[in-house]
């Protein structure tokens, strides 16, 4: 699994710890907007689309 994911908002490039797993939020430290990683087939995606 790669160790950095790109922000779909601002492109930034979110780096990860290697912990993460699906279901997890992680944070754009640019434009300060959370995602929850989604697993796909073979990669792993970030949606905002989700309840706190």
């Amino acid at each position: 699994m790669s160790t950095e994911l790109e922000c779909p908002i601002c492109d930034a490039e979110i780096p990860l710890e290697g912990t993460e797993k699906p279901g997890d939020l992680v944070l754009c430290s640019y434009c300060k907007v959370t995602f929850k990683i989604i697993s796909t087939k073979d990669k792993w995606i970030l949606s905002d689309d989700f309840e706190e």
